[in-house]
């Protein structure tokens, strides 16, 4: 999450352990967010000031049996205090399979 401040839309405490934490860098910058939307081909990430659309990012997170994700991709749309769409523009083929078998 950014130190900037929990999203009006964050869910209560009891609903955030199921959440994934996610490292987000953008231009050299990096923060820890989480991923509140996720499928093999994009993320939605809550964040409270987040990147404009169109800006590159690179995402780092773990899925929940220990694989950890690498990602690079394209802010798609942001919304202030909410978050942003990534659309996945380097993601391994194992690490595609791993969120699809853990999205279902």
């Amino acid at each position: 999450m950014s130190a900037a401040g929990v999203c009006a839309t964050a869910p209560t405490r009891a609903d955030a352990s199921d959440l994934l934490r996610v490292r987000c860098e953008v231009n050299g910058d990096g923060r820890e967010c989480r991923i509140l939307d996720l499928s093999p081909n994009r993320a939605f990430v809550e964040s409270f000031v987040p990147p404009v659309t169109g800006s590159k990012i690179n995402l780092q997170f773990r899925l929940p049996d220990g694989h950890k994700v690498l990602a690079a991709g394209v802010v798609s749309y942001h919304q202030f205090r909410v978050g942003f769409g990534v659309d996945f523009t380097e993601l391994s083929s194992q690490d595609c399979e791993r969120i699809n078998r853990f999205v279902g």
